[in-house]
């Protein structure tokens, strides 16, 4: 059923936040990052920001698992997408209307008036296929000078509540949850766009090897923790190196 009452949807997405918010007081959460700070979940410190992604099926999870600081959501301009643009403001989380598909460049435009926010970004969306990347987020990072930072998530139980093309999942009261921000990829300015089908191969497969590891220190495996970081900065074969830092776990 679609809500065309921009009133109604507002309300309905305070009811959920309150609902959502009061769930996740019961989820233990803990959230690593490879390099400190690196997080939408610590008050940023100096001028850089990054532009965090994540799959649409772990939105509840990233949103609600902590509060975040500065952050704005890259969100669609399909009407659905409307609907999310409020919930995100009830959230916290600034709007950014557009998608690599639609809105792309003029969504760039508007991150670069707002230099003060991280931007988190779901790179299968808005219609999908499920966990397939589409290039847009590429462009997005490298125009707007924010490094691409993949993200791995896992829930030791959920529920699954479905949707046209994927599921949300949303943890189930006392389960734990882990959430990880790795190394960032440092997207050059200038990337031509013959390239942005590789730099996309290399987020997609660092988000899995992240989920992995997830799944790994959620099974009770705390040893994965220590293989989250890169020992240098991810980048593209002959696109040069910087050294990072050490990964160190940012919340318990």
């Amino acid at each position: 059923m679609k809500i065309r009452s921009r009133a109604v949807n507002l309300v309905l997405s305070w009811v959920a936040y309150v609902l959502l918010r009061l769930l996740f007081l019961t989820v233990r959460a803990r959230i690593y990052c490879a390099v400190p700070g690196v997080t939408p979940y610590v008050k940023p410190r100096g001028l850089q920001r990054y532009a965090f992604a994540l799959w649409h099926d772990q939105i509840v999870l990233a949103v609600f698992s902590s509060r975040t600081w500065n952050l704005a959501g890259l969100i669609s301009r399909h009407r659905d997408g409307g609907y999310l643009a409020d919930a995100a403001q009830v959230a916290g989380i600034r709007p950014i209307r557009g998608s690599s598909s639609r809105g792309g460049a003029e969504a760039t435009r508007e991150i670069l008036s707002e230099p003060d926010y991280h931007l988190a970004i779901t790179p299968d969306g808005p219609r999908g296929p499920r966990r397939v990347l589409k290039e847009g987020v590429v462009f997005i990072s490298s125009r707007s000078e924010r490094p691409l930072v993949p993200t791995g998530m896992a829930v030791s139980n959920a529920w699954w509540v479905p949707g046209s093309w994927t599921n949300l999942a949303i943890p189930r009261p006392f389960s734990k949850a882990i959430l990880i921000a790795g190394t960032p990829i440092d997207v050059p300015a200038d990337v031509p766009r013959e390239q942005f089908g590789e730099w996309g191969r290399l987020l997609s497969d660092e988000m899995q090897r992240l989920e992995l590891l997830a799944e790994r220190i959620c099974g009770g495996d705390e040893s994965a923790a220590a293989l989250i970081a890169r020992s240098a900065a991810i980048r593209l074969p002959g696109a040069g190196v910087n050294e990072s830092e050490g990964g160190q776990r940012a919340a318990a």
